[in-house]
């Protein structure tokens, strides 16, 4: 679901990403152009039971990441990248929670001794 509302606003997450990232200009635009298309990239995957531990693993990485901004960054406005934008947050601490579970359910499946065994 991030990746389909980013991919709908391309123009508005690449500002977002450049204004709030924190990174370089051009590293910015890289993040906004390749995020999205990782995201659903591995959701799909997912979803579809095609390179399951890839994917899982790819986002583990990825929602890490994710997570120690959110720390580093708590309180900070919504990301608009849920298709349900909140105000300004009232809990700080929702953000880094969220990412942690679901860094939580990416490094089970990454990680789980069953995604070894194919189903066929």
């Amino acid at each position: 679901m991030a990746a389909v509302s980013k991919l709908t606003d391309v123009r508005g997450f690449e500002d977002r990403v450049v204004r709030d990232a924190g990174l370089p200009y051009r590293a910015s635009l890289v993040v906004a152009v390749a995020l999205p298309w990782l995201e659903l990239t591995c959701g799909l995957c997912l979803a579809l039971g095609w390179a399951v531990r890839e994917a899982a693993t790819i986002l583990t990485l990825l929602l890490a990441g994710l997570f120690i901004y959110a720390v580093v960054n708590r309180g900070q406005a919504d990301c608009r990248c849920f298709f349900f934008p909140t105000r300004e947050p009232q809990w700080t601490w929702w953000t880094p929670a969220r990412n942690a579970v679901l860094l939580a359910c990416a490094a089970y499946v990454a990680f789980s001794p069953r995604a070894d065994k194919s189903t066929k």
